[in-house]
Formats: C-alpha cells, sequence, structure tokens
C-alpha cells in the first residue's frame, strides 16, 4: 500500500501553513484519545507530521514526553514559537525520504501519534517502522480521513498536486477510501477504530508482531440511553482474531 495521491513538497506545505488552515485538536478528539490510550506522565512519545505543534504540545500538556517531526519550515516555524523551554521539541525530517532519525530506536517509544498525514505517506513502511520504534506496550495512534467514494491508490490520470486526489477531498486534505481505512494495521495485534466525524476517523494499534493478541476492532457510534459504551462481538471473529464493535 503506497500514498493515496501524489506528493506533495515541502513549498506545498509551507504555503498552507501561511495560508492554508491547518486542523485543529478539538476537545472530542481530546477526550476520545484520553479515555482510549490514557496518556500520562513519564511516557515517551513522536508525533509524525507535527505541523504547527498543536496536538504534540496537548501530548506535553498531559506530561508526555514528546518529540514532533515535520518537513515544512514554516510549519516548524510555528511550533517552536509557541514552545515553552523547548519543550516539546521539534525536528526537520522528511519521512519518505530521508533515513530514520538515530533518535527512534527499536523499542524506545511508549506513543507514536500521526495526525491526518498517514495518507500522504508510504504508510505501509510508517507502521512497520512504528512497530519497531514502539515499546511491547506502546500504542499508535493516527487521526485520518475516510470517504465512501471508491477509487485506486493512484491519483488521476493527468492530475497534479492541486488537483483533487482519488477520495475525492481536496489536496491538503487527503484521505482514505473505507477500503484502504479497514485495510491498516495488518500484522498489529489490537486494532482500534472510532469515528470523530461523518469524515474522520482515529486508528489506535498496539502489539505489533504480536499475533497472539486477541485482535480488537472497535467502531463507536453515540452514546446509549444511559450515556455508557455497549459492545457486540462480531460472529465472524476466532477466539484468537475477534472484533468487537462498541457503542461510545
Amino acid at each position: 500500500m503506497t500514498t493515496t495521491g501524489q506528493r506533495l513538497s515541502a513549498q506545498d506545505w509551507d504555503a498552507w501553513y501561511t495560508t492554508g488552515w491547518p486542523a485543529v485538536v478539538t476537545g472530542k478528539e481530546a477526550e476520545a484519545f484520553h479515555r482510549t490510550v490514557k496518556p500520562h506522565s513519564g511516557m515517551t512519545a513522536v508525533d509524525l507530521a507535527c505541523g504547527n505543534g498543536k496536538w504534540t504540545r496537548q501530548l506535553a500538556a498531559w506530561g508526555v514526553r514528546v518529540s514532533g517531526y515535520d518537513f515544512s519550515a514554516e510549519a516548524l516555524r510555528q511550533a517552536e514559537s509557541t514552545s515553552r523551554r523547548d519543550v516539546p521539541s521539534y525536528a526537520r525530517w522528511d519521512i519518505d525520504a530521508e533515513p530514520i532519525p538515530p533518535d527512534l530506536k527499536p523499542d524506545s517509544l511508549d506513543l507514536v501519534t500521526c495526525r491526518h498525514a498517514l495518507p500522504f505517506l508510504e504508510h505501509a513502511r510508517v507502521l512497520t517502522d512504528v512497530g519497531r520504534w514502539l515499546t511491547p506496550s506502546g500504542t499508535f495512534y493516527a487521526l485520518v480521513r475516510v470517504t465512501d467514494d471508491q477509487g485506486s491508490d493512484e491519483p488521476p490520470a493527468g492530475g497534479s498536486g492541486a488537483a483533487q486526489n482519488d477520495t475525492g477531498l481536496k489536496p491538503f486534505q487527503r484521505g482514505f477510501t473505507k477500503a484502504q481505512f479497514a485495510g491498516l494495521g495488518t500484522g498489529w495485534a489490537h486494532r482500534t477504530t472510532y469515528r470523530l466525524s461523518t469524515r474522520t476517523a482515529a486508528l489506535v494499534l498496539r502489539g505489533y508482531g504480536n499475533p497472539g493478541f486477541e485482535t480488537m476492532a472497535i467502531s463507536p457510534e453515540p452514546q446509549g440511553r444511559n450515556g455508557r459504551c455497549s459492545g457486540r462481538r462480531d460472529p465472524r471473529g476466532t477466539p484468537s482474531n475477534r472484533s468487537t464493535e462498541s457503542n461510545c
């Protein structure tokens, strides 16, 4: 699985962060993440494609020791301008084109996050690298746009970076089709998903390369009358590879 469209340059993203509308961190996302991932003081994390650092700063506010990586100079300038005493820390890295930074060692991270960036990256390779960086109990979190539109992994013929990609979203709002999104997480033991809006979904992965764990796929829906989550097992699952849907 490759990217879902043509590569955007660092200059494209510089222009976006100067004149565009980068994604914000909503209270709904923060609350759902905190409930699902349970970030806490002392955790070590990396925020891939951190942009202007809004999510990186949210992780730091929870006490997480976090570093943000991006290849847009303008995004990093904005991120660093709001840091206090170099917390969080930021560094430039072109994830698809440059070697992995030496700080990203196997079994060194408790948490890796990547918001709205997976469709722009060679995501199969990124997920493999992330799995190696995480400790056995580590967690990967991604926020992505998901569309009902059908399409291939390639951009439309004759398209450019400014054209709409195969999922029907604008170039800086690239996403996955439902089928592409469902394919994310192969090789991971635990897979949790939940919707934050009609077009935005969260993906939480744990247990890379450990088939002995129970596989969980959770798709939160509106809360029940009592305000609590109610779940149901997917009858197609097996004891070692089961899928659960939860209303939460």
